[in-house]
């Protein structure tokens, strides 16, 4: 996951600190308020750190565009639950197959 890079780099930590830090209960978006840092701009970075690739992998399966999309919201909304509320509870909500069946 690129979030965890990203994430530390804006915040100018390494990214073990990172996750060590979410490891004793603290979230990114705890963190980035912390530092006094832009919320929506770490979303963004991090959300344009995962998404591309996510879409290029879907694309390079065979999903139709529509699919592709779907992933992109999805990751998104992954990656907003992660910042937010930390990785147990955005796996948790994204647990299984996310996709609508067609």
């Amino acid at each position: 996951m690129y979030a965890i890079s990203t994430a530390a780099e804006i915040l100018g930590v390494t990214p073990s600190a990172l996750e060590a830090a979410l490891e004793r209960g603290e979230t990114i978006a705890t963190l980035t308020e912390a530092c006094g840092l832009d919320l929506d701009h770490m979303t963004e970075s991090l959300v344009n750190a995962e998404v591309p690739d996510i879409e290029a992998l879907a694309m390079i399966a065979g999903f139709d565009s529509d699919e592709i999309a779907q992933f992109g919201a999805e990751v998104r909304q992954y990656v907003t639950s992660f910042i937010h509320d930390g990785e147990q509870a955005a796996n948790r909500r994204f647990d299984g197959p996310v996709l609508a069946a067609a």
